[in-house]
């Protein structure tokens, strides 16, 4: 299992309480030990890189009764679809020009869980799986790595070295309503914005907890569409033409 686990995420209400330096204190006090998910061994691809077996192991294809699934994600097409016990640890949008590019959207969603907390659904078959190296710009399966349906092309998570990053517009949740658990605590590489979201949620220019907070609606930022009004002006003429 991993040596150091991810943080209790820093609310609003801390970071104005107590200021960035002192929650980050209280917050390193506060590490989230994985949870009991029944895998006894050790936690796969943790240095990187592909191990033998991988398909059988976290995050794939692996089976524990004390497993307990909470949430499920699928592809568009059905072929591939994930396990989740329990909440997320954490989730963010992040605004970096990796996701911007392989995501095609202006910033990504992801719900973070420990890697023993996520698996394949025993009814799929791993041969649907598709890998890409964002490190190795290669299509082999190689940690760090994003996860997608082989037959629809669907992105369905990221497989880290200790954690999984998976993308809640994938889970079919009850009556659509979407738990509070998966609601983002930040963005990251705000600064790479292409659109601005003033919501209220922290802003960190690079890394969470490791850069510099960024207003909520910074002067000079990049609001999409600002000054292209003559765009819809010359569309709605040509439409009553």
């Amino acid at each position: 299992m991993p040596t150091s686990y991810p943080h209790n995420p820093i609310s609003n209400s801390q970071l104005i309480k107590y200021g960035a330096k002192e929650a980050n204190k209280r917050q390193e006090e506060e590490r989230i030990p994985p949870p009991d998910t029944g895998w006894e061994g050790p936690l796969p691809n943790h240095e990187g890189g592909s191990e033998k077996g991988y398909l059988f192991k976290p995050p794939y294809a692996w089976q524990s009764t004390k497993f307990h699934t909470k949430y499920h994600s699928a592809c568009w097409c059905g072929k591939v679809e994930f396990e989740y016990h329990g909440d997320p640890i954490d989730a963010k949008h992040c605004h970096c020009t990796q996701c911007q590019r392989l995501h095609g959207a202006c910033f990504q969603w992801a719900a973070l869980y420990f890697k023993t907390s996520v698996r394949l659904k025993p009814s799929c078959d791993p041969m649907y799986l598709k890998f890409f190296s964002t490190q190795e710009r290669h299509s082999d399966h190689h940690a760090p790595c994003k996860v997608s349906c082989r037959n629809c092309g669907s992105h369905l998570l990221d497989e880290g070295r200790t954690m999984v990053m998976a993308y809640p517009p994938s889970f079919g949740f009850k009556d659509q309503q979407i738990p509070d658990a998966f609601a983002p605590s930040c963005h990251i590489f705000y600064k790479n914005r292409v659109i601005n979201v003033d919501d209220g949620v922290p802003k960190w220019s690079g890394h969470k907890d490791k850069s510099e907070l960024m207003p909520h609606d910074a002067e000079g930022g990049h609001k999409l569409g600002l000054g292209n009004e003559h765009k819809y002006k010359d569309r709605h003429n040509v439409e009553k033409t």
